[in-house]
């Protein structure tokens, strides 16, 4: 093929119909995608395991918790590291594009970071004196409530997260000038 077409080919791909990169606008949809995911899940635990949890006794609960929830973890991290991943190269790529998709990703970017500062936090510890399983009742109940404050706080961090990549989605769109 002709330089001249394979230069116009390449130019053809790398930029979508409003004339946004490719790369940007899927990172930025990847970025919705993910930390929808990652607020949804999160969503979940805080409305139907946290219920369930504290529907136990305290001794059945650190049971329930000490053999299931590896299997959360092993669902959440990998998703709270994911949106950070994807978030971060949607931010680099996207930094000299639209002001305000970079101001909304960066927020979305933040928002991510602060879901998955919280495991080290608080998380870690307590995960692991429910899996232990030597808390007094009364301990169990009152660490499960702090639980689920801490989860709620970082259920909004996600939530809010999520938002965000939506706006910078929406406002990356709405500063393209539209095919002719």
């Amino acid at each position: 093929m002709p330089p001249c077409i394979v230069q116009s080919w390449k130019k053809t791909i790398r930029r979508d119909a409003g004339g946004g990169s490719v790369v940007a606008s899927t990172l930025m949809i990847l970025t919705c995608l993910v930390l929808g995911l990652l607020a949804g899940g999160m969503l979940v635990i805080g409305v139907a395991l946290v219920s369930f949890w504290k529907s136990l006794a305290p001794s059945d609960f650190q049971a329930w918790f000490a053999a299931h929830a590896h299997l959360v973890g092993r669902l959440m991290i990998p998703q709270g590291v994911g949106a950070i991943a994807v978030t971060a190269a949607a931010v680099a790529v996207c930094w000299r594009g639209s002001a305000t998709a970079r101001r909304w990703l960066l927020v979305a970017a933040v928002a991510a970071i602060g879901v998955m500062v919280t495991y080290p936090l608080f998380f870690v510890a307590t995960n692991a004196a429910f899996i232990r399983g030597d808390l007094s009742d009364s301990a169990a109940r009152s660490l499960l409530d702090r639980w689920a404050t801490w989860h709620w706080i970082r259920t909004g961090l996600g939530v809010f997260g999520f938002v965000a990549a939506l706006c910078a989605l929406h406002g990356g769109a709405a500063n393209r000038v539209p095919p002719a």
